[in-house]
């Protein structure tokens, strides 16, 4: 027998026990029906069709489809939704999954609650019914567990594995149906994420006020760049800053309508009073620099274009912003673990976390969108002082030897040598540059360490297929910059010493003082870790921020294929179709 046939009997005491919301089978199992063999050929039928039409399907839905055949074989292609109770809370359950981002569409909204409200009588439409309510419940609790979208089909080099169900989980979804469950295990797996839950209340918010018209556009102008400034503009941006919760509603204004000092010595008729809320408060400057501080610009207080240009995005955007991103908090949420190095791509952050807790977090610096920096997972495996710099063969060949055949003197400028595979240096005069301009290079060009080599002082070894990782820098005045996408892909850190003796967990061999002291030798030296470190390279253009929602800019244009994939009904239609 089967694990659900052998569930099903199980649970049959059960069920006949649990309130007329929860179960699905028939309130008194004395009383249950003889199957209706019409509505069962039917429900066959239809999952014969289905089976067929998986040819064209995503694997998230052949996944999904796969449950259902098990399903029903189980249940030797009996209705299971039996219960009034149950379907009304199941069009509940599916109307608030647009508070997840997520469509109601895809749950066949419309036709589940046209069925609650006017209960099917033929056998067709009763075995239509069923089959749309368990694959709503079955796609929502996956949509839920991993997402709508599967990210290698928008990037073919995603390496970030989703979590595998546990070995009961038919069984779980046996219980989600038959035994009522299912509003608990959405609700379990929307609470598994701490980044989740704040951009969901957000989505809430923004749709709030999007309903009520948005925003009103603060028009162009001169820069207000200081406290005590007069604008026109002024109440405008004040009540952009309260509805974005950088400001409080209760915040006071300027406290003056005087007249210009020299206005009534002059024998010129006073100027008006300069109305209080048009001036540039302390207040409103503090509220400034958090928004600022909240999208990614320069925290200065200035409201210059960037600022306004980020004030005037619509409400609308913002919602799809954080739709798109809270499907990529259902990618990886599961995966992430109690303790790991991330890295957030369009933030330019990383921060490590040990047992849940943020301990250490800095600025980097990541891929130009002509060099992106990869999504991915890896291990930080060693720690490496002064390291050597190898030059990657798509720098060789688009940058190095270019600039080599127009001055050889480019070698002595940045320091580099050309070794074999032996590692034995080659004079580069009796190399033929030109044979090499497109690609096929056989030696190795290696930069020497030091303050000015390109990986800095220290180099965090993560082995990976795109050669991508996480170094020191020489050119520390960029992190000053607020977009910070200059590399060539690999990530850059700011003070990464730091984070240095937080992996290596070793303070008495290697605190911060001997960490330097070592790279002070200028000796190249490998340090393995003693707990390999999860590393993620992660992409979040909305985010959970502390106690608000941060935003930052799309580099990479990566938003807008996300949300037409979230958007799309093609898994929907193939379910559609089959029961017809």
């Amino acid at each position: 027998m089967t694990p659900f046939v052998l569930l099903w009997f199980a649970l049959m005491p059960v069920i006949s026990m649990v309130s007329p919301l929860q179960a699905h089978a028939a309130e008194n199992a004395g009383s249950r029906e003889l199957p209706d063999q019409a509505v069962k050929t039917h429900l066959k039928s239809y999952l014969d069709r289905l089976d067929r039409l998986d040819a064209s399907s995503s694997s998230s839905r052949l996944e999904i489809d796969g449950q259902l055949q098990r399903f029903y074989r189980a249940l030797d292609y009996r209705v299971a939704w039996t219960n009034r109770n149950a379907i009304k809370r199941l069009v509940e359950v599916i109307a608030e999954s647009v508070d997840d981002g997520l469509k109601p569409s895809d749950y066949h909204y419309d036709e589940i609650r046209d069925f609650a409200q006017n209960p099917p009588e033929s056998p067709a439409l009763k075995a239509r019914a069923d089959l749309l309510m368990t694959d709503a419940i079955f796609s929502l609790l996956s949509h839920m567990r991993l997402g709508k979208v599967m990210p290698r089909s928008l990037d073919p080099n995603w390496n970030i594995p989703a979590p595998k169900p546990g070995v009961n989980h038919d069984q779980s979804l046996m219980m989600a149906v038959m035994g009522g469950k299912f509003p608990e295990m959405i609700s379990s797996l929307r609470r598994s994420s701490p980044g989740y839950l704040p951009l969901r209340k957000a989505l809430a918010s923004y749709r709030k006020v999007a309903g009520e018209g948005g925003w009103q556009s603060v028009y162009q102008g001169p820069q207000i760049e200081k406290v005590g400034q007069v604008d026109r503009r002024m109440p405008i941006i004040r009540q952009r800053l309260i509805v974005s919760g950088d400001l409080s509603p209760d915040a006071p204004l300027a406290k003056t309508n005087a007249l210009p000092a020299d206005s009534s010595a002059s024998g010129v008729a006073p100027a008006p009073p300069i109305p209080p809320a048009q001036v540039y408060t302390q207040e409103l400057f503090d509220a400034v620099k958090a928004f600022q501080q909240g999208h990614g610009l320069s925290v200065d207080g200035v409201i210059g274009i960037e600022t306004l240009n980020a004030m005037n995005y619509p409400a609308t955007l913002r919602i799809d912003q954080i739709r798109v991103n809270l499907e990529r908090e259902r990618w990886h949420s599961a995966i992430l673990g109690s303790t790991y190095v991330m890295v957030n791509i369009p933030a330019y952050t990383v921060e490590y976390v040990r047992d849940n807790v943020v301990r250490w977090n800095s600025r980097v610096i990541v891929g130009k969108p002509e060099t992106q920096t990869p999504v991915f997972s890896a291990q930080i495996q060693s720690v490496i002082y002064n390291p050597q710099w190898v030059i990657p063969s798509g720098i060789l060949v688009k940058e190095a030897i270019p600039a080599i055949r127009k001055d050889i003197g480019y070698l002595d400028k940045h320091r580099l040598t050309i070794v074999d595979s032996n590692g034995k240096p080659v004079d580069p005069n009796r190399v033929n540059w030109s044979q090499y301009s497109k690609g096929g290079f056989p030696y190795r060009l290696v930069q020497a360490s030091g303050d000015d080599g390109s990986l800095g002082r220290i180099k965090f070894n993560m082995p990976n297929r795109f050669t991508v990782y996480m170094h020191d820098t020489p050119t520390k005045p960029l992190f000053e910059r607020a977009r910070r996408a200059y590399s060539h892909g690999c990530v850059r850190v700011d003070r990464p010493f730091e984070l240095a003796e937080l992996l290596l967990r070793n303070p008495e061999t290697w605190s911060l003082p001997k960490i330097q002291a070592a790279i002070n030798t200028g000796k190249t030296r490998t340090i393995p870790l003693s707990v390999k470190a999860p590393v993620f390279f992660l992409y979040q253009t909305a985010f959970a921020d502390g106690g608000r929602i941060s935003f930052r800019d799309d580099i990479y244009n990566r938003d807008k294929e996300l949300l037409d994939a979230l958007n799309s009904n093609k898994d929907r239609r193939s379910v559609e179709e089959a029961a017809r």
